[in-house]
Order: structure tokens, then C-alpha cells, then sequence
């Protein structure tokens, strides 16, 4: 679904506002290339990034959103950029899965080849000299498919927390009910092969790391649907803990406090989020 003319100036000026914030405090930290290989033998790059001084640090992976990867999470094209999570105190690792940028393979969007590069990538990360070989996991939108799927399928990974920003958690949240095709590469809604690892909801029991769900009114994506947050928390049963915006952990109210909407909203509350879970 096009971005209304509304939403579409509230994105160009919230990316002023950030890369101007990204300018500022560019020589603060470092930016060092990685090349990650997945079990499949794909190339995948990726970007690291991290603060001048200190360390080791926690380390960081992004599950980006749809189509995105390290061109967007490198400037302002995602909600949030691996700069602003460095700063932070974090050392971030962004990449581009399979069939994206310039890494190998074919798109699978959140598939499991996807999930396998999110594992080799929190793999990397930990062992890293400069992370304390404990890593948060950050999902954007549909990287909670690839994130869900990599954190359950791998549960001895040296991952603490999962943060989960207004992913959508089944085939009828990813779709729109079927108006919106592009993820499901030309399979139908009744493809009882494809979409089951893509939907996170299925999985999300099994989890056993803490779980974070931020969500907004509206919905970046689909501005009325709000039902697939409170399915993910409440079905986080394996969680350590989990948790709901700002409610407290544990808790999931009938009527939840939801964030406020827009894009400059949703890049506070992450990077809030991200500044308690690091502590």
C-alpha cells in the first residue's frame, strides 16, 4: 500500500531530522565492512558499527524489514539506523539477507533461509572481540518472520531479548488479507507449505529469550489492525519475560496503552526500548 501524501512528508521530515542527528556525531564511531557466509554457502555482507571508545559492548543484530537491509539501516530509509543504535552503547551488526544488496541467493522473505542467515549473523556478532558475546535481537516490521524463526529454531543462541517492532504475525497480517501479495512471491493464502515458518505467531511460544512487542495507533502498515500485537505477547508463554510497550513485564491488558503513530514517534520509542534493555 502507497504512503498517503501525509505520511509520505511526515517520513522526508523525520529523515532530515535524523540525518542531520547522524551528521553531528559522525566521527564517533566506527563502521568496519563483514562478510558473513551462510549453510548454504551464500555471501552475505553486512556493516558493523560501534563506538569509539569502550568496550566490549552488547552486541546488536537487525532483523531488518521488507526489501531493506544495509543501504537502508546505514541511512534513513529504515525507521531506525545502525548509528543511532551504536550510539546507544551497542555494537551493531546490519546485513543484507539472501537476494538482497549484495549478498547471494534468492529473496525469502523471513523464510528459512533467511532465518539461517539471522543465526549466522548473532553467531558472528558474539564472537566479535569487541561484544561481550551476548546480543539483543531488533526486528523491524517483517523481520520478526526471520527473527522468530532463527531464535526458536536455535534456542542455545547467546541472544537475551528480542525487541519486535509492529511485526505482522501471519500470513493475514502480512497480506492484508490477501491485498497485498508481494511476500508471498505467488503463493496463494492456502499454501500450507510456505507460510507456516513465516508466521511468527506459530512459533512464538517457543521463544525462550525475553520478548519486547512495541506497537503503535496506527499501525505503520495497516493503520487499523492492531489485533497481532496483543496475539505475540500473549502467545509468548516460553518467554523469560515479555512484555508490551511500556506496560510492565508480564502483564498484557485488555486494553493496552498503544504508542503514539508516525515514523519520528516509532524511532523515540525504539531507541528508548533499546537504552533500558541495554542496562
Amino acid at each position: 500500500m502507497p504512503p498517503s501524501p501525509l505520511a509520505a512528508l511526515r517520513w522526508r521530515g523525520t529523515s532530515a531530522l535524523r540525518q542531520l542527528r547522524t551528521f553531528s556525531h559522525r566521527d564517533a564511531l566506527i563502521v568496519a565492512p563483514i562478510e558473513l557466509s551462510s549453510t548454504a554457502g551464500y555471501r552475505l555482507v553486512g556493516k558493523t558499527v560501534r563506538p569509539a571508545h569502550g568496550g566490549p559492548l552488547r552486541g546488536l543484530v537487525v532483523s531488518p524489514a521488507i526489501h531493506q537491509g544495509v543501504a537502508a539501516l546505514m541511512g534513513n530509509g529504515a525507521i531506525v539506523n545502525a548509528m543511532e543504535l551504536a550510539r546507544l552503547g551497542y555494537v551493531v551488526l546490519v546485513f543484507d539477507p539472501a537476494g538482497r544488496g549484495d549478498s547471494w541467493g534468492e529473496e525469502d522473505f523471513g523464510g528459512p533461509e533467511h532465518q539461517d542467515d539471522l543465526r549466522v549473523a548473532i553467531r558472528t556478532l558474539a564472537a566479535d572481540p569487541g561484544c561481550t558475546g551476548r546480543v539483543g535481537v531488533l526486528s523491524l516490521s517483517l523481520g520478526i518472520a526471520a527473527a522468530t524463526g532463527a531464535l526458536t529454531r536455535w534456542p542455545e543462541l547467546p541472544v537475551d531479548w528480542l525487541l519486535d517492532w509492529e511485526g505482522p504475525c501471519d500470513r493475514e497480517t502480512i497480506t492484508a488479507g490477501g491485498s497485498q501479495m508481494v511476500p508471498a512471491a505467488g503463493h496463494t493464502l492456502d499454501d500450507e507449505h510456505y507460510w507456516p515458518p513465516r508466521e511468527a505467531v506459530r512459533g512464538i511460544a517457543a521463544l525462550t529469550c525475553g520478548y519486547v512487542r512495541l506497537q503503535a495507533f496506527p499501525d505503520h502498515a495497516q493503520p487499523e489492525e492492531l489485533r497481532h500485537a496483543r496475539r505475540m505477547v500473549v502467545g509468548a508463554t516460553g518467554a523469560a519475560w515479555r512484555q508490551l510497550n511500556d506496560h510492565p513485564r508480564g502483564h498484557v491488558p485488555d486494553r493496552p496503552a498503544w504508542l503514539p503513530g508516525g515514523p519520528l514517534a516509532a524511532n523515540g520509542a525504539i531507541l528508548r526500548k533499546l537504552a533500558t534493555l541495554r542496562r
